[in-house]
């Protein structure tokens, strides 16, 4: 694919790399070479590496002494990372579902329509970028700063996971039932009945998420 300039090339680079992890196409484990990424996209290596980089941040692409290459997944580590993410979010629904405003919860339940008109037409990397806008919504009610950052940092190392999840359509749907299911206990501002329901969404998604290692 040639680099078109219309906007900042290691941004194009870096989006169409995420596209190409997220997706699949490029398999995790998969080692990555400068040089050849650099003649494929017929950039020089100042802005490939500025894009790498930035996909290392997001833990997509690790770099040791074997060199470069896609993460892997790893059984272990999804179960320890899932172990953090739901002990943070159920935190920050507790501390949500008294100060969430009327403004977030219509923000979304417009996710939730755009999401499920995602499903419908299957583009899988939609959904992915939806299902996470609808837990970022979520957490823009939170007062707790560092408790946000430190659930950033769980989900954003959850990322290649939950890329994997979101290509199954049929999880796609139990994720949207769920995802509604869990707004209705927002808005009934039931502290416990909210907690529940992300408690039994994360669960339900680790559950999911295991399938790939069966």
């Amino acid at each position: 694919m040639e680099i078109k300039h219309a906007q900042p090339i290691y941004q194009q680079v870096y989006t169409k790399f995420k596209e190409l992890i997220l997706s699949g196409q490029i398999s995790p484990g998969e080692k990555l070479n400068m040089s050849k990424l650099a003649e494929q996209y017929k950039i020089s290596r100042t802005p490939l590496r500025e894009a790498l980089r930035q996909l290392e941040k997001e833990r997509l692409i690790v770099q040791d002494e074997n060199g470069m290459r896609v993460v892997n997944i790893d059984k272990e580590d999804f179960l320890k990372l899932y172990q953090c993410r739901l002990l943070l979010e159920k935190e920050v629904v507790k501390m949500v579902v008294d100060t969430i405003t009327e403004e977030n919860i219509n923000k979304m339940e417009q996710i939730l329509d755009t999401l499920k008109l995602a499903i419908e037409e299957r583009d899988h990397l939609k959904v992915l970028d939806l299902n996470t806008k609808f837990h970022s919504a979520l957490r823009e009610s939170c007062l707790n700063e560092h408790l946000i950052h430190l659930l950033n940092h769980v989900t954003s190392l959850l990322l290649i996971y939950r890329a994997n999840i979101n290509h199954k359509s049929s999880f796609n749907y139990e994720i949207y039932e769920e995802h509604v299911e869990i707004l209705e206990g927002i808005k009934s501002r039931d502290s416990k009945i909210a907690v529940n329901l992300i408690e039994k969404h994360l669960l339900n998604d680790q559950i999911r998420g295991m399938s790939d290692f069966i």
